[in-house]
């Protein structure tokens, strides 16, 4: 596993404020990993993270290989973690929440450059996030869950476009809209239930408004409801080019 974690595949953590180990430099940590999986000098591997500090934007790139973490604003340490990162160009980079704890403005910035690693080194980003903006901007393809499985999958377009699964449906209602002033915010009725409450049936029945009663015993399997290939994990589609059943009607996707 070692051979392919940080290698292969590598992640950006959640907080970049704690992801950085305070008592080790910019370079320590970077070279670290670096060397691990390359089998190079120290000589070698200080010019590769210097290179890739500067790829993310990082000004006096030479320099800040010599800083501690808490010399860095929050913006800088997240780029130091995306640098490190990407300096053993994995095929895969998985990206928790990276822009929590940032400003607006350093949000915008941290995604554009996600956006530009993407394209330039060729590296494929799985992006785990609630920010239902964040994916519409920076997103190919969707994977929605709800208490732990895929309740829906489709393009960005499909997926805000023409949402299928209620719970779907049921957060892109949750989005303020700025046109609808005096309206209240809608919120989907209910709680999350706790991992392994539910044994049989939908995990969403208990929340849902389409809900039937074969929702609370049969588990539904997701499956193709378009020819663009968007799958839905619900009962309420079992006709064919995601026609849905419900109550005995027909209601069209």
């Amino acid at each position: 596993m070692r051979k392919i974690r940080g290698n292969q595949i590598s992640m950006i953590f959640q907080e970049p404020m704690t992801s950085l180990n305070p008592l080790f430099t910019v370079g320590q940590q970077m070279m670290e990993a670096y060397l691990l999986h390359h089998d190079t000098n120290k000589k070698k591997a200080f010019s590769e993270c210097v290179a890739m500090l500067k790829l993310v934007g990082l000004p006096r790139a030479e320099s800040m290989m010599k800083n501690y973490p808490h010399e860095l604003s929050g913006g800088m340490r997240q780029r130091v973690m995306i640098a490190m990162s990407m300096v053993c160009q994995p095929n895969i980079l998985i990206a928790d929440e990276p822009t929590t704890a940032l400003d607006v403005t350093i949000q915008a910035q941290i995604l554009k450059l996600m956006k530009d690693l993407n394209e330039k080194t060729d590296t494929s980003i799985i992006l785990i996030t609630h920010d239902l903006g964040v994916v519409a901007e920076v997103c190919d393809r969707v994977l929605v869950m709800y208490a732990g499985k895929i309740v829906e999958k489709g393009s960005v377009r499909d997926i805000f476009k023409n949402p299928k699964h209620p719970y779907t449906k049921g957060l892109l209602k949750s989005v303020p809209d700025i046109r609808q002033k005096d309206s209240k915010l809608y919120s989907i009725p209910g709680n999350v239930p706790k991992p392994g409450t539910i044994d049989n049936g939908c995990v969403f029945a208990p929340r849902c408004e389409y809900a039937m009663p074969a929702c609370g015993t049969v588990s539904p399997a997701l499956q193709k409801v378009s020819s663009e290939g968007q799958m839905v994990r619900c009962l309420l589609y079992q006709g064919e080019g995601g026609e849905a059943a419900h109550g005995g009607a027909v209601i069209k996707g």
